[in-house]
């Protein structure tokens, strides 16, 4: 009996001096290649994590010490996964197995182009005055690839390195945090309550205990710049976070993004913001923090963006310069669950959407229901979090509540989120065009060959005219956006080789202009005087848009539609005078920023250089000694080709907006000169290959057969883009 209480006791010791986990494992961050394991044990030691394939047929280890200097925390990182694939993970005290997930618990994250991703945000969560906490549950259900902690998780009301560690060790064994974080990859920052106290921000005393406590309770793969801050970002699929530190920098240093303002951010913080805009792929970047980022909040309240709106504003602007895609602004700290729609289009280049989630556990706060610019939604929730997730391209936010309702969702679309470009408005209207009259249009009326546009004013107001306007109502209704934008961009690459895809549009974009041609002389003959501005403005809005486009195809379509205006605006002096002279002030708007005679050089130029690159190509590709000969002269051929095209285009640099017949004339000399030399080439290639079989073997002479090709006749598009000015000119004038 003594024996057996000897043993008994030996073995109690033994496992006493085994350490143990108080916390987690939590996983911490999580990316395509590598894990973050946060834990704490009960004692300070070594511990080895494995990560064994579900298929057990190996295991990588991570080492980690606990310390008593670091609360024994431990934090394991393990590298060389691969993404979205899943494993077992073990945790090792010497020979003792201290924890021992099931095969496949855990995983890498999906990979960054994935088409689909959701991350939960909260901020704000108080276990000792509300220990229920379902929200935590309603989290888990909705199994997020990643959630955020936006600060004041835990409220830390002793700022002591002790106070700081027993608030963490507290709130990460409160059973629903603890639950959470062991099953969802987990990211935080911290606010006022975790950093300081209540609206505090910038240098505080005790600054590096709260940081170094931070950093030891928290698994991420960086921290600020490694020495200051806790700025982070990790990405899911097509969503990347940029979770940002709004309180150790503030009012530390004057801005860099606005000079001699005051700074929320700090320099060395936007540098890495800007570095990771500039870098990011990833179509939706999160700006995520716990400051609002708006000045929507109590009276009396420091710590918002509004009080640092010079930088924000700033940091807009250069998002917006930049051309930086897809922002979305998520924040937390006011105890309320809000939407606002930014109307910031004009530093950004598109109204930036704002969603603030808070409360996760805390009580609601009825002093910051603001009201302020673009605000769409506000809720008091006492258990609240949102969820931010990417399906079918589309962002759609959604606010969960503790109970389980959904007490708001927003979706916002892609092309909300990018700089304004009519070249979306018409894709969206081809598109509608092809449901309504198929998609080889043959639902619409014939065309009428003998009218430039293809229907004249009688014809328009035919039954079968009239009846295909109605049913291209809704795609006229979406047409009419894309007068209110400067910007058109199809894409630099089409269907065909060497096409942009305005050549993929050319179609549908002249069967646009067929029907609102037709409309336009309906809307004359029903005296409907809406309609008729709404049509002449997207016409010269189209003619506008196409004299972007770098080829001789566009800006001829460009003449066409405002052919097609000017019809109108002639019609209508005519038959109705009241409402023309609306009409004729749009075309003076339009002349006024018309591009000069002189500008076609711009899209000769590029045209001619993209005839040159296919026929070139087509050359290349011969088997047969023409394709020697390209593959020997050809970078030689193509330079002179290019230098006689600069030569023969120098004439119109002298055009202004009015027509000069001297330069017409030696444009006209110069063509019939180049006609003459390439008539000589081809002669000598012709009496060449039937002597000895050859091609010529002179890079001058295979320049001249390239530009013969390749050049447009620029007389003939001068005489068009004049022809198009004049008719302008004379519709526009008072009658």
């Amino acid at each position: 009996m003594k024996r057996l209480a000897v043993a008994w006791c030996f073995a109690v010791s033994a496992a006493a001096q085994t350490p143990s986990l108080t916390h987690g494992p939590f996983r911490g961050h999580v990316d395509t290649s590598s894990l973050h394991v946060w834990a704490r044990a009960s004692e300070p030691g070594e511990f080895a994590l494995e990560v064994v394939d579900v298929v057990g047929d190996g295991a990588q280890r991570a080492f980690a010490t606990a310390t008593a200097e670091h609360d024994n925390t431990l934090h394991f990182v393990v590298s060389g996964l691969r993404a979205a694939t899943s494993f077992g993970l073990r945790i090792r005290s010497g020979d003792a197995v201290v924890y021992e997930s099931a095969a496949g618990a855990w995983s890498a994250a999906i990979a960054d182009d994935a088409a689909a991703a959701t991350i939960a945000f909260g901020s704000c969560a108080e276990e000792r005055r509300r220990p229920e906490q379902a929200i935590w549950s309603r989290i888990l259900e909705r199994r997020p690839d990643a959630l955020v902690l936006l600060g004041d998780t835990p409220y830390i009301d002793d700022g002591t390195l002790a106070g700081r560690r027993r608030r963490y060790r507290e709130f990460f064994a409160f059973e629903p945090v603890a639950r959470t974080l062991a099953a969802i990859p987990t990211w935080s920052t911290w606010d006022d309550h975790d950093y300081a106290t209540n609206d505090v921000f910038g240098k505080i005393r005790g600054g590096d205990v709260a940081r170094g406590v931070f950093v030891d309770y928290h698994a991420h793969a960086s921290y600020g710049d490694g020495t200051h801050g806790i700025h982070t970002s990790f990405r899911r699929g097509p969503i990347e976070v940029f979770l940002l530190d709004t309180r150790t920098f503030a009012d530390t240093e004057s801005s860099v993004l606005a000079p001699n303002e005051r700074t929320l951010l700090g320099k060395a913080q936007t540098e890495w913001l800007r570095r990771g805009l500039a870098a990011s792929t990833a179509p939706f970047k999160v700006l995520a923090c716990g400051m609002v980022w708006n000045a929507a909040v109590r009276n009396g309240k420091a710590d918002c963006w509004g009080n640092w709106i010079a930088e924000r504003d700033a940091l807009l602007r250069w998002i917006g310069a930049n051309d930086v895609r897809g922002v979305v602004l998520v924040s937390g700290d006011v105890h309320r669950s809000r939407v606002i729609l930014h109307p910031v289009a004009a530093l950004a280049g598109y109204d930036v959407p704002e969603f603030v989630s808070s409360p996760l556990a805390q009580d609601v706060m009825e002093s910051n229901r603001v009201d302020g610019p673009g605000l769409l939604f506000d809720a008091g929730e006492p258990e609240s979090c949102l969820c931010l997730a990417v399906a079918n391209g589309d962002l759609v936010a959604t606010f969960v509540a503790g109970d389980g309702r959904e007490f708001h969702r927003r979706t916002v679309e892609a092309r909300e989120l990018r700089r304004g470009d009519a070249a979306d408005v018409y894709r969206r209207v081809e598109t509608m065009l092809q449901d309504a009259f198929g998609a080889d249009y043959a639902r619409l009326p014939e065309q009428d060959y003998d009218v430039p546009a293809g229907v004249t004013a009688a014809g328009a107001v035919t039954a079968a005219w009239r009846e295909a306007v109605v049913a291209a109502t809704p795609a006229l209704a979406e047409w009419a956006k894309a007068s209110s934008f400067a910007r058109c961009r199809f894409g630099v690459t089409g269907r065909t080789e060497g096409t942009t895809e305005f050549f993929d549009r050319v179609v549908g974009l002249g069967h646009l202009r067929r029907i609102a041609l037709a409309r336009g002389h309906q809307a004359i003959a029903d005296r409907d005087a809406a309609a008729l501005a709404v049509t002449t403005d997207g016409l010269l809005a189209l003619a506008r848009h196409l004299f972007g486009e770098p080829t001789v195809v566009a800006w001829m379509f460009a003449h066409g539609a405002e052919d097609c205006a000017a019809e109108l605006a002639d019609r209508a002096s005519a038959e109705w005078p009241e409402t023309a002279a609306t009409v004729r002030a749009a075309l003076r708007r339009h002349l006024a920023g018309r591009p000069v005679l002189g500008a076609i050089a711009f899209p000769a130029e590029q045209e001619c250089l993209r005839l040159l690159g296919l026929v070139l190509r087509g050359f290349e590709g011969d088997p047969g000694p023409k394709g020697a000969m390209a593959r020997r002269f050809g970078a030689d051929a193509r330079q002179r080709a290019v230098a006689g095209l600069v030569e023969h285009l120098a004439p119109l640099s002298r055009l202004g907006n009015a027509p000069d017949p001297a330069v017409r004339d030696e444009l006209v000399r110069r063509e019939a000169a180049f006609r003459e030399r390439c008539r000589d080439v081809l002669a000598r290639v012709k009496d060449r290959k039937a002597a000895d079989g050859t091609r010529p073997t002179d890079a001058a002479d295979l320049a001249d057969l390239l530009l013969s090709l390749a050049m447009p006749s620029v007389v003939d598009f001068l005489d068009q883009h004049a022809a198009s000015l004049r008719r302008l000119e004379s519709a526009a004038a008072d009658r």
